[in-house]
């Protein structure tokens, strides 16, 4: 566990460490428990920019340290294909205007047809009721009444037919054009790909690429961030992530700064681990008005997870892994600890200030 414990701002050097003997009494002590990170100095809200299309590079309108605005271009790629995709969307949505037109006048036909079968099938139904009347009553045959029925029901499946030609066509109409539109939309918005745009106002980071670059999907072009405001990024183990609340003490040494040390708190814990090395993100606030910030600055922190007030403590190396001191004259016995630190550990019962130790 890569877990560095604190022992407060300043340990006293316990009794008797000169001695030849090695004894030592316990101490009452505050005992502050942290746990370690190293990571990165970025700006506030850092998002690096991919494009998003394949092409070549044609112009890169900012550079290193460059303040944008949000909206503005950044570059744009030249693509043939996209302005080839763009011409045909529109070659096809004027040709499914064109062919609308001539689907008006079919559906207007439909239309008729429809209002035609309508008219039919009422005269056969009427007629089918008429012979039904008069089969009742015997004046007519049964081969004149079933004569009647098949006519009536032929005259509703051409009615059914057509009606279904209509709602068809008038389907074909509404859905071609709107499709054709949306697909000019779409190879629109595809080719505006090809100019990259700040998604927010900041400063430039990084630009990782050059005028005549090709450029894929997917790949860094800029690193864009906050002009003002920094933060801290740091990696936590998997194994002391538990440990680690909001709000809790950060004390960071940047590695450019080693002798002005930084004092903040955790704002942020990010909910999952980063890819490959079993770590977990915190991020931190930097102050601005004492240091001048670089983006990718290396940072190494303690964060303090624990402080225990005034409580018994001996080295470390006074009690074995099976909380067991060795006193003075030799025998052993074993103590309840409690929190441990780099160099020291907690005695929760079985020592006092007269309890001589040696090492074991």
């Amino acid at each position: 566990m890569r877990n560095q414990l604190l022992a407060g701002f300043v340990f006293l050097i316990l009794l008797g460490c000169g001695n030849s003997d090695d004894s030592i009494v316990p101490e009452r002590k505050d005992l502050i428990q942290t746990v370690y990170a190293s990571g990165k100095v970025y700006p506030l809200d850092y998002v690096k920019i991919a494009s998003k299309t394949n092409g070549c590079i044609n112009q890169v309108f900012v550079k290193l340290g460059d303040t944008v605005f949000k909206g503005q271009a950044l570059l744009t790629i030249e693509s043939a294909n996209s302005d080839v995709s763009v011409n045909i969307a529109n070659e096809q949505l004027q040709y499914n205007e064109a062919v609308n037109h001539t689907r008006t006048m079919q559906l207007e036909s439909a239309w008729q047809d429809v209002l035609a079968a309508a008219s039919k099938y009422t005269l056969d139904s009427l007629n089918r009721q008429r012979y039904k009347n008069l089969l009742s009553e015997d004046i007519t045959t049964r081969a004149n009444f079933d004569q009647a029925q098949t006519q009536a029901d032929q005259s509703w499946r051409i009615l059914q037919k057509s009606k279904s030609n209509y709602d068809q066509l008038k389907l074909k109409l509404s859905t071609d054009v709107s499709l054709a539109k949306q697909q000019v939309q779409f190879q629109q918005n595809n080719k505006s790909d090809n100019t990259i745009r700040a998604p927010f106002s900041g400063r430039i980071y990084e630009v990782p690429i050059r005028p005549g670059q090709f450029i894929t999907s997917g790949v860094q072009a800029f690193g864009l961030g906050a002009s003002q405001l920094f933060e801290a990024w740091l990696d936590i183990d998997e194994t002391d992530i538990g440990m680690i609340s909001r709000g809790q003490q950060v004390l960071i040494s940047l590695e450019a700064y080693p002798e002005k040390p930084i004092l903040t708190t955790v704002r942020e814990i990010e909910p999952s681990l980063t890819p490959g090395n079993k770590t977990v993100i915190i991020k931190t606030d930097l102050p601005t008005n004492e240091l001048v910030y670089f983006c990718g600055m290396s940072a190494e922190a303690n964060i303090t997870v624990s402080i225990q007030k005034n409580v018994w403590v001996i080295p470390a190396e006074y009690v074995d892994d099976a909380s067991m001191i060795t006193q003075k004259d030799g025998t052993k016995k074993k103590v309840q600890t409690g929190m441990r630190n780099k160099g020291f550990v907690e005695i929760i019962s079985g020592v006092d200030a007269s309890t001589v130790l040696i090492k074991p």
